[in-house]
């Protein structure tokens, strides 16, 4: 039991470490946005389409 209990206490900590490296990089990268990464891979993907109201 002991095993299963730590590799849930692993997984619950690496989703929060994985958060909050997330918002982070939300903060302190601004022009990390769906807008940017979709222009940035229009050569990628040529069928997605841009909303001009997507931030």
């Amino acid at each position: 039991m002991q095993e299963t209990n730590d590799a849930g206490r692993f997984l619950i900590v690496l989703l929060v470490i994985t958060f909050l490296t997330g918002a982070i990089v939300l903060v302190f990268k601004s022009d990390y946005r769906i807008r940017d990464n979709v222009l940035s891979n229009l050569e990628y993907y040529p069928h997605i389409k841009l909303d001009k109201e997507t931030d």
